[in-house]
């Protein structure tokens, strides 16, 4: 008999209480934070419209081919798109946005492979452009369709709380910007 896995009430809280981000990024904290953005718009816009084909570096160099799947838990509202964790979320979900650019940020991707980022950590705006690579002005697509959620319950000294919930929320959500190649 296959065990059912327990989810911890964090994880629920992180997919029921999801705010847009137009309406929600200038109230934000520099708390410590595990967050996660995600497409709250037309789910049929988003599967129709994106590019899933991903080339990922692995080891030695060598390209890795993959295709995103529509592989989110079905109890899930919305698409996860990227979970992370910081010590100051203000600042963090600011780096994510780049929102002071209009246009692209990142070359449109070539061979699909994965974006090089324009900061360290911007991995949503450079997975935006990767997934709708004829979007010219990605901003207004980033601020009508995406949502954020953040538990920011947490001392600045627990970091292996934060390590621990972002990792469980990743391997339970399966975000598509979370996912890389070993190397």
């Amino acid at each position: 008999m296959k065990e059912k896995i327990k989810i911890p009430k964090e994880i629920i809280s992180l997919y029921t209480k999801v705010f847009p981000l137009r309406n929600i990024r200038k109230t934000l904290q520099p708390t410590p934070a595990v967050y996660c953005f995600w497409w709250i718009g037309n789910k049929e816009f988003f599967s129709k419209n994106t590019e899933k084909r991903i080339s990922l570096k692995g080891p030695k160099g060598r390209f890795f081919k993959l295709e995103h799947k529509m592989w989110f838990p079905k109890e899930l509202p919305y698409i996860p798109l990227y979970v992370g964790k910081t010590t100051k979320l203000k600042d963090r979900i600011s780096k994510h946005l780049l929102i002071s650019y209009s246009k692209r940020v990142h070359l449109k991707p070539k061979n699909y492979k994965k974006v090089k980022p324009h900061n360290t950590v911007c991995q949503l705006r450079a997975g935006i452009e990767h997934i709708f690579p004829n979007e010219k002005e990605p901003k207004s697509l980033i601020l009508d369709n995406i949502g954020l959620s953040f538990l920011d319950i947490f001392r600045k000294e627990a970091v292996s709380e934060r390590f621990y919930l972002e990792n469980f929320a990743i391997g339970y959500f399966r975000p598509w910007f979370n996912l890389d190649c070993e190397r």
